[in-house]
């Protein structure tokens, strides 16, 4: 037995216990709470009144496994399977990256921009959470999701069916990809990372997550912006939006980018934490 008795309480002590020197008493807190609500279904009005109810061998057996994975450096999101993102409920695992607070933060100012957009395009779209949430959000718009990875493209088909939402999927390389469509807003969080950041990284990122969707060179740190802006001249509308999420310290070198005269309103937007990460401009 590995918790003093099989009560909920006694089943969090451990938890906690185990977990104390990774991860911060809040998240703990956030992570021993989803699990109750996944496993259980319990509401958080439930979780309160339950700290007496015993649980079964095999439900601790499962809080057993989500400590060791936790402690072998495993997202948490991988774990449970699902993350909640922009008022969606998505299947996550290693196929694509867990999408992140900032990226829910790009689909509000894109929502905040008070536009009614009718063709969207969205570049790199592993799991699928951006062209999702843009559908949700504008329901009558034709959302297409390009990525490279085949595997994430299959998540993103699921994750279109979980939600009930009608988005086309398609595999592509944006530096081959060839279209006459238009659109009203193409948006993306294409790889932006350098590769030597690597050495800095948490390990529950650097030995889970897919390196294809982080890293860039070095040497071309804005591959894939210049790329983006490329597409951008040929198949954003006028008057259409771009809408980048961007490494907080190459912010300004990106906007940069879009500074040839094609594109006005070009807006450095900056995250809850303050760290510049998105970007917003208008085709002229």
């Amino acid at each position: 037995m590995f918790v003093a008795d099989n009560r909920v309480q006694s089943a969090k002590s451990y938890f906690f216990e185990k977990l104390s020197g990774a991860f911060t008493p809040s998240e703990c807190k956030s992570m021993w709470t989803t699990i109750l609500n996944d496993f259980f279904g319990w509401s958080s009005s439930e979780i309160l009144l339950n700290n007496n109810q015993r649980l079964s061998e095999s439900d601790l057996l499962r809080i057993r496994a989500v400590v060791k994975r936790l402690q072998a450096n495993e997202p948490f999101q991988y774990i449970i399977g699902t993350v909640d993102f922009a008022d969606l409920k998505l299947k996550i695992d290693h196929r694509a990256l867990i999408p992140r607070p900032e990226t829910e933060e790009l689909i509000e100012k894109i929502a905040g921009l008070g536009i009614s957009f009718h063709t969207i395009l969205d570049l790199c779209t592993g799991s699928g959470c951006i062209a999702l949430a843009l559908k949700k959000k504008f329901p009558k718009a034709a959302v297409l999701g390009l990525d490279l990875s085949k595997e994430a493209l299959v998540l993103a088909e699921e994750n279109a069916e979980l939600n009930n939402l009608q988005v086309v999927f398609e595999q592509g390389d944006i530096f081959n990809w060839q279209s006459q469509e238009q659109f009203d807003l193409i948006v993306s969080n294409p790889p932006y990372i350098p590769e030597k950041e690597a050495n800095s990284m948490k390990a529950n990122v650097l030995d889970y997550e897919p390196h294809m969707a982080l890293f860039v060179p070095d040497h071309k740190p804005l591959l894939f912006y210049k790329k983006i802006v490329s597409i951008a001249l040929i198949h954003l509308k006028s008057n259409g939006y771009l809408a980048l999420e961007v490494h907080e310290d190459l912010a300004t070198q990106t906007r940069a980018l879009l500074e040839v005269g094609a594109f006005k309103n070009q807006i450095i937007c900056k995250d809850l934490q303050g760290k510049e990460r998105m970007i917003l401009a208008q085709k002229a």
